[in-house]
């Protein structure tokens, strides 16, 4: 058996695909492209194969991982090739390499996520002002936010250590900015980039207007190899 590491990007046309939708394509795209995908055993045997992080719906990304335990040796060129083939367009292999023996998985291996977001705000927004505000909001020893737990509870959250940096740039549209945002991973667990810009309208005026049109898309996941 041989481990496969893959990096794919998800561009436009699926942005609106569910996890458990690319899931499903992708051990699709294993069968058409006559991947030996190894499966586990037991009453009810499914492919070996797991991505690093679930890919919310509406975003896009130049740099997911995901994982695959194959029966026999296939070269990594080989590899790309045959699944580059059969997957649909917005999905697109971009590199791929084979694991030694006790590497771990992926989702532990997850360190940071780079972020690219389109946003709206209000009218007569001022950037230089808003660049300010967002400077005094990382400067907080501490950003409380209510989060759902587990059994479906609201608590409250600190999620200052998960931010490394957060920038606000101008858009060829009037009404809208480009925020670039580094979040970490600690302990397999993160924050939405939703819930920060939420999270900076309830400290300051609300500014960014969240809502279907926000476009949000992951530059880099960045595992502890890369990272």
């Amino acid at each position: 058996m041989v481990k496969i590491q893959y990096q794919f990007k998800r561009s436009t046309p699926l942005r609106f695909l569910s996890h458990l939708d690319q899931q499903r394509l992708f051990q699709r795209a294993f069968r058409r492209a006559e991947i030996p995908v190894e499966y586990s055993q037991g009453f009810n045997p499914h492919p070996r194969m797991s991505f690093a992080l679930a890919m919310s719906v509406g975003l896009t990304s130049d740099g997911e991982y995901g994982e695959v335990i194959v029966s026999e040796n296939i070269a990594v060129g080989t590899f790309i090739s045959r699944m580059n083939q059969v997957l649909p367009k917005g999905l697109e292999i971009v590199s791929a390499k084979i694991c030694g023996e006790g590497v771990g998985s992926l989702s532990a291996a997850l360190s940071k996520s780079v972020y690219r977001i389109r946003i709206k705000v209000i009218p007569g927004t001022d950037l230089t002002a808003l660049a300010e505000a967002i400077e005094t909001y990382l400067a907080l020893p501490q950003i409380l936010i209510q989060k759902r737990n587990k059994k479906g509870k609201f608590v409250e959250k600190d999620i200052r250590p998960f931010i490394e940096s957060i920038a606000v740039f101008t858009d060829p549209e009037i009404d809208k900015v480009n925020v670039t945002m580094t979040l970490i991973y600690i302990e397999q667990q993160c924050v939405k980039p939703e819930q920060i810009l939420e999270s900076i309208n309830n400290h300051y005026s609300a500014v960014f207007l969240i809502d279907p049109t926000i476009e949000i898309h992951r530059e880099k996941l960045l595992i502890t190899a890369d990272a």
